[in-house]
């Protein structure tokens, strides 16, 4: 059972790789959505794919995480004996990256109780979730460093890496305006809250004989449906270099990729570091060899030799130009294959080869 704060769509981030993962595997996986706030309180099941079961639900009223744990203790006991029900399974075991739907893990009555912190959640719902995890996961030192004071068992694991972006078979260059132009790829929801804006539409005003591409949401999508920078989509529209290319299904992104001579990431870095310590499309980055100018990133800060990265943002428009002005040298053969060598290593099968030898040594070490 992997419970996720994104729904499935289009987008796929960690959650959704590990699902399609693990059920490749021949594990029989149930991916749970976050909870709909309106329509039947009911239980609704989709097999999308072989092993690989997506599960709607209604929660019982919005604010229920408000109430005190004795009472969300019910209230989580009793979804789960109805969805337990309802599969007509066991689970064996239960990994959440959402600490805010359920606290109660051992409702489910798995064999394993996980907690995969890809992101920073509220610390008051991760308190809670910790108290019934056998062991926790975190894809960066600063997040593993907000559990400090559990003894819970506690490993990091980087983000990985969806096998379709180490194949060369698609090319899907449609989108590109003026192939003799030097392009630069952003991809991400532009809505996303640590977005530096500001920033952002200096390094593209600043840029004018370079175009910029962005893939990624600006209205509503299955991993975000608040429209936080309107103003900005509004303005991004009105640049000659700048073509909103929209949602890209992630087995596509790696033909969209290809065709970028550079990369930008440009997120509130400098000023929130453990929220920005590993963003998961580092790795979709270096599969293509090409350079990533980027805010700070904690967990790539001993990688200046693939990836150039501003501590402050404030002079992250200046080393933009740098790089751009000597693409022949930071694109060079043995920086591509250092690149590609990284992201090679944290394929989600290699990820999950490494859990799987973490859980078997703690089985050994508890006998």
């Amino acid at each position: 059972m992997i419970i996720s704060p994104e729904q499935w769509g289009k987008i796929k981030v960690s959650k959704h790789h590990y699902a399609l993962t693990l059920a490749k595997k021949g594990n029989i996986v149930y991916y749970l959505n976050p909870p709909n706030i309106t329509g039947p309180f009911s239980i609704n099941i989709q097999n999308i794919k072989p092993n690989l079961n997506i599960i709607n639900y209604r929660t019982f009223f919005r604010g229920s995480n408000r109430l005190p744990m004795f009472i969300r203790k019910f209230i989580h006991s009793y979804f789960a004996k109805n969805l337990l029900k309802f599969i007509d399974q066991s689970i064996d075991i239960t990994w959440s990256f959402d600490p805010s739907s359920f606290q109660y893990l051992d409702a489910f009555g798995a064999k394993l109780n996980i907690y995969h912190a890809v992101d920073v959640h509220k610390l008051r719902f991760e308190k809670a979730i910790i108290k019934y995890t056998d062991i926790i996961f975190a894809t960066s030192d600063k997040i593993l460093d907000r559990f400090n004071k559990t003894d819970t068992l506690k490993f990091k694991i980087n983000h990985g890496l969806a096998d379709n972006f180490l194949l060369s078979n698609k090319n899907i260059d449609g989108f590109i305006k003026n192939k003799n132009r030097l392009k630069v790829g952003y991809v991400g929801n532009l809505h996303y809250r640590y977005l530096d804006v500001n920033i952002l539409m200096d390094i593209i005003s600043n840029n004018p004989l370079l175009d910029f591409y962005f893939i990624g949401p600006y209205e509503e999508s299955n991993i975000d449906i608040k429209k936080r920078n309107s103003k900005l989509i509004d303005s991004l529209q009105n640049f000659e270099n700048v073509t909103l290319v929209g949602v890209v299904a992630s087995e596509d992104l790696n033909g969209y990729l290809q065709h970028f001579d550079a990369f930008l990431m440009c997120y509130s870095g400098d000023k929130n570091t453990s929220e920005m310590a590993n963003p998961h499309k580092i790795l979709e980055f270096l599969s293509t060899g090409k350079v990533i100018v980027s805010h700070y990133i904690d967990e790539y800060k001993n990688y200046n030799d693939i990836i150039c990265m501003s501590k402050n943002n404030n002079n992250l428009g200046k080393l933009f130009k740098d790089v751009v002005a000597n693409l022949d040298y930071y694109n060079s053969n043995r920086k591509r294959y250092n690149r590609l060598k990284l992201a090679k290593n944290n394929t989600y099968k290699k990820q999950l080869n490494r859990i799987e030898k973490l859980l078997i040594s703690i089985g050994k070490e508890n006998e």
